[in-house]
């Protein structure tokens, strides 16, 4: 079982917004990110070790904060979202239509989260708060009491919550 402050190849591929396997070969090529628990097929690292680790290799994004992210369901259910991750495409990329957000939840903070589909509240320290309609839904297990939130939707249905200042209308002389 993993503790909070340990992280598996898949959590760290996560992190780096990566597939596992990446990891795997960046371990091999690089080197200086050891294991201190799981088995030789699972292993698992301190947290803080991956994230400096991926960090020196260039491999973090720099727009991920540390702190974590508030998202609040429509019905009211709030969930916090550690290491939250917002990924909009650019043109050219592959799903260039669909917008994603994810990060780690507590396994009990799951209860009452709706489930395919959901409106939500996401608020990012850092960002412009946002909501998103009827985004699709999909939580995973990340071990231990974690598990990743993940939210999927095409990119016209986030709205940002940001107010806009307008000028004061002007008299024509």
């Amino acid at each position: 079982m993993l503790s909070t402050d340990d992280v598996n190849l898949s959590q760290i591929a996560r992190m780096a917004g990566v597939g596992r396997v990446a990891v795997v070969n960046w371990r091999r090529r690089h080197g200086g990110l050891d294991a201190t628990g799981g088995t030789q097929e699972s292993p698992t690292f301190p947290r803080a070790a991956a994230e400096q680790w991926l960090r020196a290799l260039g491999k973090l994004p720099q727009t991920t904060p540390a702190e974590p992210a508030t998202l609040t369901f429509e019905g009211g259910q709030t969930v916090t979202a550690y290491v939250p991750d917002l990924r909009v495409p650019g043109p050219g990329d592959r799903y260039d239509r669909y917008e994603e957000f994810g990060g780690y939840i507590a396994a009990e903070g799951r209860d009452g989260i709706p489930w395919p589909r959901a409106s939500v509240r996401i608020d990012v320290p850092g960002q412009t708060p946002y909501e998103v309609t009827d985004a699709n839904v999909d939580i995973s297990y990340a071990g231990g009491n974690w598990q990743y939130l993940s939210l999927i939707w095409p990119a016209p249905r986030r709205q940002l919550l940001a107010t806009t200042p307008t000028t004061a209308p002007t008299k024509e002389r």
